[in-house]
């Protein structure tokens, strides 16, 4: 009877212990590698050779970009390396490669989009306010309306940006940290660790 038991325990032990370690490591995009610039990870159209990859894909609704489209980079952390809260405002500033079609969504983790009045759920090279030479951007993001360009990020409990450059020729050569923008914090609400 005792053995029994214990073989149930061992057993249901182990099987909780492999969802969980598999739960991570598809959540986890720097578990296989993956290339980053900066505080951006790369997310690559490689489903077919990396199983990780494909359980990602599936998980968000979908693939990267292909190599002919260009390359889909995301964030989790701010340029100081802390994790991004959806409760906490934040500035995403500096300079996108220039002649590049360009989207940025705020998302939580599981890709579900900020249930905002506006419905504005980012910003694209065609509609985002670009200063200076450099042709650089600045948009607010948070849960406290800020002058400029804006998202809300009400109805999130995480909080993903997910940057798409549409080139074929920054698929072969990713941009440097350098051309890419920086998340930076702007303050948190009440309550919200900053």
């Amino acid at each position: 009877m005792f053995a029994t038991i214990r073989l149930i325990l061992v057993t249901l032990v182990g099987v909780l212990l492999g969802l969980g370690s598999a739960w991570w490591a598809v959540g986890n995009f720097h578990f296989d590698g993956a290339q980053t610039i900066g505080q951006w990870s790369v997310l690559k159209d490689n489903a077919k050779a990396n199983p990780y990859e494909a359980a990602r894909a599936a998980r968000r609704g979908g693939g990267g970009l292909g190599p002919s489209e260009g390359i889909e980079l995301i964030t989790e952390v701010s340029a100081d390396n802390k994790p991004l809260q959806a409760a906490c405002a934040y500035l995403v500033s500096g300079p996108v490669p220039q002649g590049v079609l360009w989207t940025l969504t705020v998302s939580d983790r599981d890709g579900h989009l900020p249930s905002n009045p506006a419905r504005r759920f980012g910003f694209t090279s065609l509609d985002a306010m670009a200063f200076g030479s450099a042709r650089q951007v600045h948009i607010s993001i948070g849960r406290e309306v800020r002058p400029g360009d804006f998202v809300a990020t009400t109805g999130l409990s995480s909080l993903r940006l997910t940057l798409r450059l549409y080139s074929p020729t920054l698929a072969a050569r990713a941009p440097g940290s350098d051309q890419l923008p920086s998340v930076t914090p702007l303050g948190c609400e009440q309550g919200a660790a900053s």
